[in-house]
């Protein structure tokens, strides 16, 4: 022992106790210490594996205690859609829409509901938000605007997570067409869903549309809470191979062409399958599922006008393409009549002059000047008629002008030709 300090050792040690359990430790000394002494405790020499447990539960307890679970908080979120309206509507759908606005206010109306990207731990399901319906439909019936907006409220939770998909379910009567849904008040900032799609009625279509943001994701990165609605989307665009298709449905699978002829009027208008064969297994067509032709049970029945086609419902040219197709296909009639009548009616029938002739067709149109001179001729009524129609279509007579002579650079603007 030193000869600053004497320690006393009281060994109390007995035969069933464990060997590294040891008394406190008493120390006498001397003079004063003029270091900081530490006084161990008895738990240091114990059980490393007793003393990290208790020390493990203790601190558990003691953080559980002192830092209760925080309640998620809601928060307002405002979804606002647009929706197109129909530049012309018949007198059928007109009563229709009134009479949606009507059913509106008693519960048949447009519903919403939020879907998270992340998956709920209690119900192993994406997380979504409560049910919202849109709002002054019946008030902006009347609007007479190509686009009207709606809006929507929710209420979501803190712990939402980022919206990834929203569904839509029409309780009218009729279809709309949806054309895009921002969602505001996620700390994220705004999320978009462009729809650009035709929203069926719920008789026509028990199910919910399902859109989606435009945030894109790889196949191996799609979120949890997206991946069961994205595999049912693709199943219902890809159909089951069954059953006839409707106008209404969006559906894209495929068939052979077995409809090019008519062997049920007679067996010369019978014509022969394209497609489908190891050596050639395209082109393909649209599945219409109609019932085969009476007298060749591998020819589709054919459909005939006015009987319209069945084209998926979101690829059907819209009003806006249907009116300048019909338009181009009255110029292209037109552009052929009109030069017909005027070589067999004219007097003064000349080729092109010069260039002033060929550019007068696209900034001019197709003047007629018929040149008849006899009196008798002046009386019929063949020349009032091209007249008249040269008259009122006078926009319809001229050619699109083609880019080589629009532009500055054009043969047709040098005063060297």
């Amino acid at each position: 022992m030193a000869s600053s300090s004497r320690v006393l050792l009281r060994n109390s040690l007995k035969q069933n106790q464990s060997p590294f359990l040891v008394s406190p430790v008493l120390v006498r000394l001397r003079k004063a210490v003029k270091f900081p002494v530490a006084a161990l405790s008895e738990d240091l020499l114990r059980d490393p594996s007793s003393s990290s447990s208790s020390s493990s539960s203790s601190s558990s307890s003691s953080t559980s205690s002192s830092l209760p679970s925080e309640k998620p908080v809601k928060f307002r979120v405002r979804a606002v859609v647009t929706v197109r309206n129909k530049i012309k509507e018949g007198f059928k759908e007109t009563l229709v829409k009134h009479f949606d606005a009507l059913t509106d206010n008693i519960g048949q109306n447009i519903v919403l509901e939020l879907i998270s990207t992340e998956i709920d731990p209690k119900t192993k399901a994406a997380k979504k938000s409560n049910e919202a319906v849109l709002k002054d439909w019946s008030k902006k019936i009347n609007v007479k605007a190509e686009r009207v907006n709606y809006t929507a409220e929710y209420m979501v939770d803190s712990n939402f997570g980022e919206p990834g998909a929203i569904t839509v379910s029409n309780k009218h009567q009729q279809e709309f067409f949806l054309e895009c849904i921002t969602i505001e008040g996620f700390a994220t900032g705004p999320v978009h869903f462009p729809c650009n799609s035709w929203v069926q009625a719920r008789k026509d279509h028990p199910g919910k549309r399902i859109f989606f943001s435009n945030k894109p994701y790889l196949p191996g990165d799609t979120p949890a809470g997206l991946r069961f609605l994205r595999e049912k989307e693709l199943r219902n665009l890809r159909g089951d191979g069954k059953g006839v298709r409707n106008l209404s449905d969006r559906i894209y699978d495929f068939d052979t062409y077995n409809d090019l002829g008519n062997p049920d009027r007679a067996p010369e208008f019978a014509r022969p399958t394209i497609g489908g064969s190891e050596q050639y297994p395209y082109p393909r067509r649209c599945r219409t599922g109609r019932l085969p032709s009476d007298t060749d049970m591998f020819a589709e029945s054919r459909l005939e006008k006015p009987n319209p086609m069945y084209v998926p419902r979101d690829e059907r040219f819209e009003e806006s393409k249907q009116n300048t197709f019909s338009v181009k296909r009255l110029k292209a009639v037109l552009h052929n009549l009109i030069p017909g009548l005027k070589a067999s009616i004219s007097a003064d029938n000349q080729d092109f002059n010069d260039f002033s002739d060929v550019d007068g067709l696209y900034s001019k149109g197709l003047l007629i000047q018929l040149g008849l001179q006899d009196d008798v001729l002046k009386k019929l009524p063949l020349p009032n008629v091209v007249s008249k129609i040269q008259e009122s279509s006078q926009g319809l007579l001229k050619y699109d002008t083609p880019k080589i002579i629009s532009s500055e650079y054009s043969f047709v603007h040098v005063n060297s030709f």
